[in-house]
């Protein structure tokens, strides 16, 4: 079921009748004077890909196994291994070493060596770097052991946690930002289920409008034949009928192409077998309503997902530009370091009493005289900066004028759905009147074809504008950012 987050009148209203809209599947609904029945509407048990697929169990499956989102859904996965990567960085680090060669010279008796250790290190938010070495190595005649702690504290490019942690900041951007790609990928998917579900709706119904009208051509077209036997009609009617039910046969074989392409397009959207059977089972069902615009405005500059990014974008690009600002101080480092060194003709002698200890502490500090690509870097992180504000602008502006051409969509389906019904009912007793007068030999057949034409129009346009009605519906509630629960992140 479709999870709706709502706040305030406007958005309860919206609730309401979408839930309504839910609510009405397996239901006929009456619009206007005529009765709609759902497409296919009978009870079935689902089988294998032949199932009626319903409004909740499509946008399911379409969620779970849509080849599309799947892909949102690894983007996501790798961004979270970014994230286990950059705390990696201050995880205990153990390295075991060897070496191992030959030496000689004036003072050494020539020989072989081997040798090897483990290192230790650790690395803190701080920028401080504690590393313990510990190593042994021998040669022709000794073993030389010893042990090494190194401590080495940034002070100047990479003091403090907002440099350290950069890697881990920009990890988490990223798999916020996949969080929210995959929401919209999500809402996007939804509609076009939704919207795959009720083009398929609408072509049946369009099927069985055009078959009801070859129907009643066919019956002119007979009344024609027998009304020419008896010399109450010429060649003339008999041809026009002729030529309309042929257009009838094309117009049901456009509309069952068109409604072969929608399966298709549906089995795609939920990766089913192209040869599955599909059958659905949606409600018709609307609901007029009148939905202020400064209101559904208002709540999609707070409720869309897309303003959070890039509000989480324009910080991100702050964010950068402090750290390039700090990459233009040199490199100055406070070292401390501490050795304790043996040496034994045995290696247990190598352990003994008289072990050298060493100490020091000192700066070190490197800088680049002309740091050109720091500098350039620098700049073009304020140009991030300025354009990142300018795309909140964008995306607020986007989002307006998306919730804007939504509501005159809305409103545009209700009145045409009213407009629709006038023009069925007076179809319809223009038909009827030219039926009559055709039936006593007082006019052709030309009022009767033009007349079932135009009822014919009228009922499809009557269908249509309803179908577009409820998916105004739910392109209002996506465009306001209220058709499923935004992520946490969000």
């Amino acid at each position: 079921m479709l999870k709706f987050f709502y706040q305030n009148d406007l958005v309860k209203t919206i609730f309401i009748f979408c839930f309504a809209l839910i609510k009405t599947v397996g239901h006929q609904c009456i619009a206007g004077n005529y009765t709609i029945t759902p497409s296919n509407s009978i009870a079935g048990h689902p089988t294998q890909y032949g199932q009626v697929f319903t409004l909740e169990e499509s946008i399911s499956r379409a969620l779970n196994y849509n080849r599309q989102l799947l892909g949102a859904v690894d983007n996501m996965t790798r961004a979270q291994y970014g994230i286990d990567l950059a705390n990696s960085e201050f995880s205990i680090s153990i390295t075991p070493n060897g070496q191992a060669g030959f030496i000689g010279g004036d003072r050494s008796r020539p020989g072989w060596t081997a040798g090897g250790g483990v290192d230790f290190s650790k690395k803190f938010p701080t920028g401080t770097l504690i590393s313990l070495a510990p190593g042994i190595l021998k040669t022709r005649d000794h073993y030389l052991t010893d042990i090494q702690a190194t401590v080495t504290q940034p002070l100047l490019r990479g003091l403090g946690k907002e440099y350290q942690l950069a890697n881990l900041r920009g990890a988490q951007y990223v798999l916020r930002t996949a969080y929210r790609d995959l929401y919209i990928a999500q809402v996007e998917l939804i509609f076009r289920t939704i919207q795959s579900l009720y083009e398929i709706a609408k072509l049946e119904r369009s099927m069985e409008l055009n078959l009801e009208s070859f129907q009643r051509i066919s019956q002119f077209r007979k009344a024609a034949q027998l009304k020419e036997k008896i010399g109450l009609a010429d060649a003339l009617d008999v041809y026009r009928a002729e030529i309309e039910l042929n257009h009838a046969k094309d117009a049901l074989k456009t509309t069952q192409e068109r409604l072969d392409e929608a399966k298709d397009h549906f089995r795609d959207l939920l990766a089913l077998p192209l040869d599955a059977n599909v059958e659905v089972w949606v409600p018709i069902f609307y609901t007029p309503h009148r939905i202020d615009l400064d209101k559904a405005v208002e709540i999609a500059l707070t409720q869309r997902i897309e303003v959070a990014q890039s509000q989480d974008d324009s910080r991100e690009n702050e964010r950068l530009s402090k750290l390039a600002k700090k990459n233009l101080l040199p490199e100055l480092n406070l070292v401390l370091n501490y050795s304790n060194a043996g040496r034994g003709c045995e290696f247990s002698r190598s352990w003994g009493r008289r072990r050298e200890n060493v100490f020091g502490i000192g700066v070190t500090t490197s800088k680049d005289i002309n740091p050109v690509s720091d500098q350039i870097l620098y700049a073009q992180s304020l140009l991030a900066i300025s354009s990142g504000l300018r795309g909140l602008d964008e995306t607020e502006a986007m989002l307006i004028l998306e919730v804007k051409k939504a509501v005159r969509q809305l409103d545009r389906a209700f009145e045409q759905i009213y407009l629709q019904e006038e023009q069925i009912k007076t179809a319809q007793g223009e038909l009827k009147l030219a039926k009559v007068k055709f039936d006593r030999g007082m006019a052709d057949n030309f009022n009767v074809i033009q007349a079932e034409k135009s009822l014919r129009t009228a009922q499809l346009n009557y269908w249509s504008a309803i179908i577009d009605h409820i998916l105004g519906e739910y392109r209002l509630l996506a465009a306001m950012g209220l058709l499923i629960d935004k992520p946490l992140c969000g």
